[in-house]
């Protein structure tokens, strides 16, 4: 099957399929009087075909029994069509055991956290206006703030979009360098929120009818293949990368105006050495739920207090248009996820799989994963609890030996939870954690924060922990006696701070792209930890 770029809002492609065969029509007959007519060896076909899977099924059952230790009982009159489909139920069931139930291909984990700014520039320092916002005309404020601020980002956007990738492979070759060699131990490399977003506040998907003017695919196209070329490396092999989040926009034409859907998504990545290894299950989806009151900022148009922002520019400049609405604002609480359901067949045959649930395996490790606000609301949590009291039906990819399959939410939850986000931290009530499990955040926003645990603080919850830091890293263990039922917590504090641009360069890279007013790009570096045993239910 051939590929045609440009068709596709998703990736910029489309499918072309092979050439139809024109197939004899219903009333044609056959000319020889001795043969078989097409029903009569068709109906012959499925029946062999049938007999062929029962004795296969059966064979394939018996050597299930010798395994597990599990016969059958005797004949209870149950009908033999209602055994047979329950036998293909527990065979299926039990292969998703075999699948989730393989010994992790990794003992240890060691996280090394991106830290960059990814938040608005602010339009004034000390009461001067910022250059980095003048000339840009994408200013605007975040909800309940007020402080004007602007999006960064290069008018050409497949330029724009080639110096994030730079900035990007230039945090991932650092890490790499600095990172521990065992190969018992899984490398996860986690950028922040809005790391790809551009100057009008987000990239905007192609529609099949706008002309490509960058080539053979759309600037989110060449997003995700520059992501991909990266983790194509034999040195990534034992890494799985979070390259933060994508932010796209579709232009929805109506009768009098243009609407807006909105999509803040999380490209997820198994590395491979590509001379070895295939593709198939290292590319992932992870897409955001819920729209925080920050994800976006409130363009000047839509301000009912223009002041704050009249010396800096033209009100009649037609630019000042391109600047993306506020969706938050209007009630838009939700990221228009239907377009990835609807894509989702693409994406499969593009090589990637959706996380929809926030859960997923990787070599026989369970993972959570979320983005920022949905980690406050607790997706992962409640979508586990919902799953329980639904009758665990609910399916995940299970990515292992180069193939994906699509299993059940781990009843012992996550034994390594990720958040990517701009402006939250790991909050207690939301975690989803085996016993003696990591979660590890990475915050676009509060990098310059050093990591402090508090405890009993908060006057609205006074028997809580809270935890602050641009880089997170929290243990949960139970604690069950005879007299209390409880959680305990470790904020990891064995780490190492790496700069990435150590020649001192580093407002060079990121001009134009990224606010240099805030703090410098680099690394926080965890020390390996070893990745918590669970016990499976069965």
């Amino acid at each position: 099957m051939s590929l045609q770029s440009e068709n596709s809002p998703l990736l910029g492609l489309t499918f072309l399929g092979q050439q139809q065969r024109t197939l004899p029509r219903k009333d044609q007959k056959r000319t020889n009087d001795g043969s078989t007519n097409d029903q009569t060896k068709n109906m012959m076909w499925t029946v062999l075909i049938s007999s062929a899977a029962l004795l296969a099924l059966f064979s394939l059952q018996g050597n299930m029994q010798r395994e597990y230790n599990s016969p059958h009982p005797p004949s209870d009159g149950t009908a033999s069509f209602e055994k047979d489909a329950n036998l293909a139920e527990e065979l299926l069931s039990r292969f998703e055991k075999r699948h989730t139930h393989q010994t992790p291909l990794y003992s240890k984990v060691q996280t090394l956290s991106f830290q960059i700014y990814t938040g608005g520039a602010p339009a004034f320092i000390d009461g001067v206006p910022n250059d980095e916002c003048i000339n840009l005309n994408s200013y605007g404020q975040a909800e309940d703030a007020v402080d004007l601020q602007c999006y960064l980002g290069l008018d050409d956007s497949a330029e724009d979009v080639q110096r994030r990738l730079n900035i990007m492979r230039n945090a991932v070759d650092k890490a790499y360098d600095v990172s521990d060699r065992n190969d018992d131990t899984l490398k996860i490399f986690l950028a922040p929120e809005f790391f790809f977003r551009g100057k009008n506040g987000a990239f905007e998907f192609i529609n099949e009818e706008q002309e490509d003017e960058n080539g053979e695919c759309s600037d989110i196209c060449h997003i995700l293949k520059g992501l991909e070329d990266i983790v194509a490396d034999k040195r990534f092999e034992n890494w799985l990368f979070l390259f933060g989040t994508v932010i796209g926009s579709e232009v929805l034409p109506k009768a009098d105006d243009f609407g807006y859907q909105f999509y803040n998504f999380a490209p997820l990545y198994k590395g491979f050495d590509p001379a070895t290894s295939k593709r198939i299950g290292k590319n992932f989806i992870v897409p955001k739920r819920y729209v925080s009151n920050i994800d976006f900022l409130t363009p000047l148009r839509h301000l009912t207090n223009r002041s704050i922002a009249m010396e800096l520019l033209d009100e009649h400049d037609p630019s000042l248009a391109g600047t993306l609405m506020n969706p938050h604002l209007v009630g838009h609480k939700r990221y228009d996820n239907e377009m990835w359901a609807k894509y989702k067949d693409e994406l499969s045959s593009l090589g990637y799989n959706m996380i929809e649930y926030g859960w997923f395996f990787l070599d026989g490790i369970a993972f959570s994963v979320e983005i920022c606000l949905d980690h406050l609301v607790h997706r992962a949590l409640m979508t586990y609890m919902a799953d329980v009291v639904t009758g665990s039906k609910t399916r995940i990819p299970s990515s292992a030996n180069d193939s994906v399959n699509w299993v059940g939410i781990p009843r012992h939850q996550a034994q390594i939870s990720l958040v990517s986000s701009a402006g939250m931290d790991v909050v207690v009530a939301s975690l989803a954690l085996a016993n003696g499990g990591h979660i590890f955040l990475q915050d676009g926003t509060d990098g310059d924060m050093e990591p402090l645990t508090t405890y009993g603080t908060d006057e609205c919850q006074p028997n809580e922990y809270e935890f602050f830091g641009g880089s997170q890293c929290v243990k949960r263990s139970a604690v069950i006696s005879a007299t209390d039922v409880t959680f305990e917590y470790e904020h990891n504090m064995n780490f190492t701070d790496v700069n990435i641009y150590p020649d001192g360069k580093w407002k060079d890279v990121i001009d134009g792209i990224f606010s240099k007013e805030f703090y410098e790009p680099r690394l926080t570096v965890y020390d390996p930890v070893d990745i918590t045993l669970v016990e499976h239910d069965d």
